[in-house]
């Protein structure tokens, strides 16, 4: 965190991650909220205020630097902070999630220089679920996305036992660092929260 102090208030500076819509919300009287959150691990969290120099565009997640200043003397119904934007650090537009769903071939994982087995990745729209190949057995799980962000739940796998399972040992490993994606043409590249590159796949 980053303090700053004047005369009267102390200003603290903070991140906060914007989500790509907005949803109804009750505060003094219905209204629409956008959805916030300090971290990426974080649940998402209705926020009531306004932020003073930020003109919100649904279709984008923002990470944004913003002022949380107090307020001397706030009304009754009032908050007792106000927002004000210093730095807007990204603006990611929503990605077409239909490109997600297909199945992929992956043809690089972190920490293997060269695969002797191809694991594969089939992302389906229904009840969000990932299923594919692992190296040796096959696997599924599920997973949540939002804009360019993208997660998987813990995986299930058959129990056949191969004579090298480096591939599939260090695919599972993978899996769970997932944090965000970018799709290049037929390329799809997982990335870890860090931005450092976990898997690459292609689709035919």
């Amino acid at each position: 965190m980053i303090m700053a102090c004047t005369s009267n208030t102390e200003v603290q500076s903070k991140m906060l991650i914007v989500a790509d819509h907005l949803e109804n919300c009750v505060g003094v009287g219905p209204q629409s909220c956008m959805l916030i959150k300090e971290n990426p691990e974080d649940e998402w969290t209705f926020f009531y205020d306004q932020i003073e120099g930020f003109k919100y565009e649904e279709g984008f997640t923002y990470e944004l630097l913003v002022n949380e200043i107090p307020v001397p003397n706030p009304a009754a119904d009032a908050s007792s902070l106000r927002y004000k934007l210093k730095n807007i650090v990204s603006k990611i537009p929503t990605l077409d999630n239909s490109e997600l769903i297909k199945e992929w071939a992956v043809i690089k994982i972190k920490g293997l220089e060269k695969l002797s087995s191809s694991p594969t990745m089939i992302f389906e729209k229904e009840d969000a679920k990932v299923v594919g190949f692992a190296g040796c057995n096959n696997y599924f799980s599920t997973y949540t996305v939002s804009g360019n962000t993208l997660s998987l739940g813990p995986a299930g796998a058959t129990r056949k036992l191969c004579p090298d399972m480096s591939v599939e040992d260090v695919f599972f490993k993978n899996l769970p660092n997932i944090a965000h994606f970018e799709i290049v043409k037929k390329e799809l590249y997982l990335y870890d929260q860090k931005d450092e590159l976990l898997i690459v796949a292609i689709s035919e």
